[in-house]
């Protein structure tokens, strides 16, 4: 069985803006993130402090994919550009667990541009990281639960981002 999030390149422009919009209105904020663990055998991991709100599905992941490892999902990168509303961009990790549960969920990186924004910061290690620690509500701890997913694979996004210039 092959997991597939929504393919959003299929639609026009104006429903492929409403549609990342609405994404990223859902999405949950991510506050920090920092480098959580590397090896040589399976690269960086880095640990996101991700606010969960009121998301219970969301919240006890981690407890699910402890007790029933062997879990299946699928990860991808979407962006949003500064625009007239929104003078940041805006990068969101959409995440699909289809096993032990189903869970859909989005995490939305605001970047500013400005050079000592902390998400700006960041962008290397996500452009680096070979998979993702989450930590709802606070950063992962080591020896405790935590939602791991892979990078996906394409990082475009990522790269647009870093490209792009910033005030000084």
């Amino acid at each position: 069985m092959s997991t597939v999030l929504e393919d959003l390149t299929k639609l026009p422009p104006k429903r492929l803006e409403r549609r990342l919009e609405e994404l990223a209105g859902e999405a949950l904020p991510c506050v920090g993130a920092s480098a959580f663990d590397a090896n040589p055998q399976d690269g960086l991991t880095v640990g996101l402090w991700i606010e969960a709100k009121d998301r219970r599905d969301v919240l006890d992941l981690a407890r699910v994919l402890e007790s029933e490892p062997g879990g299946h999902v699928s990860t991808g990168w979407s962006l949003l550009s500064p625009s007239r509303n929104h003078s940041y961009w805006r990068l969101l990790l959409r995440a699909q667990f289809e096993r032990p549960v189903k869970c859909s969920f989005a995490v939305r990186f605001d970047v500013h541009e400005h050079a000592s924004d902390e998400m700006r910061a960041a962008l290397p290690l996500l452009l680096a990281a070979a998979g993702f620690a989450l930590g709802f509500n606070g950063l992962p701890e080591p020896g405790r639960p935590a939602t791991w997913l892979p990078a996906p694979t394409v990082r475009d996004c990522i790269v647009e981002v870093l490209a792009a210039g910033f005030d000084t």
